[in-house]
């Protein structure tokens, strides 16, 4: 039996360091600030796709993406060639934040998908709080990334 993998997409596996300027952080609502960062998306280039194209794992992919952006999303990942059994992404609306979201959709899998966490090799992600939270939850977190910019931080305001 094949175990699972989880991958995130963005600074995961796709390279959205060149979208980042495209958030509009003049927006209050984060489906409006992010929307054309999200809508960019099908161009993104593959990154890490010995992970990505791993034939010994079934892949499981959670992202923080909205689910407005599915369409996108699937084609970019058929045109890479990235094959998953399981993609989860964020209702659109939901706000909450990606450790408690991922948490959520970690929860999920047995119930919704009948994928057992002890049937999860690893899980990747470029947050270092969400790749705790996978320890926490005894799965081999692994943090994973292509860039060390941040699409959560507004780039205008100082630091606290």
């Amino acid at each position: 039996m094949k175990k699972h993998v989880i991958l995130d997409l963005d600074n995961c596996i796709a390279d959205d360091s060149w979208r980042i300027p495209n958030i509009n952080w003049q927006k209050a609502n984060p489906m409006e600030r992010y929307h054309d960062y999200h809508s960019l998306s099908a161009w993104d280039r593959l990154c890490n796709a010995r992970i990505a194209h791993d034939t010994r794992y079934h892949h499981v992919i959670f992202t923080a993406r909205p689910v407005l952006y599915r369409a996108v999303t699937e084609e970019w990942l058929r045109r890479w060639g990235v094959f998953h059994e399981v993609l989860i992404m964020r209702n659109n609306e939901d706000h909450t934040p990606s450790v408690e979201l991922k948490r959520r959709m970690l929860q999920w899998l047995p119930e919704h998908y009948g994928i057992e966490l002890s049937n999860i090799e690893a899980a990747y992600d470029d947050r270092p709080d969400v790749v705790e939270m996978y320890k926490q939850q005894g799965i081999n977190g692994q943090i994973l990334s292509v860039h060390d910019v941040c699409a959560y931080t507004n780039p205008n305001k100082e630091a606290a």
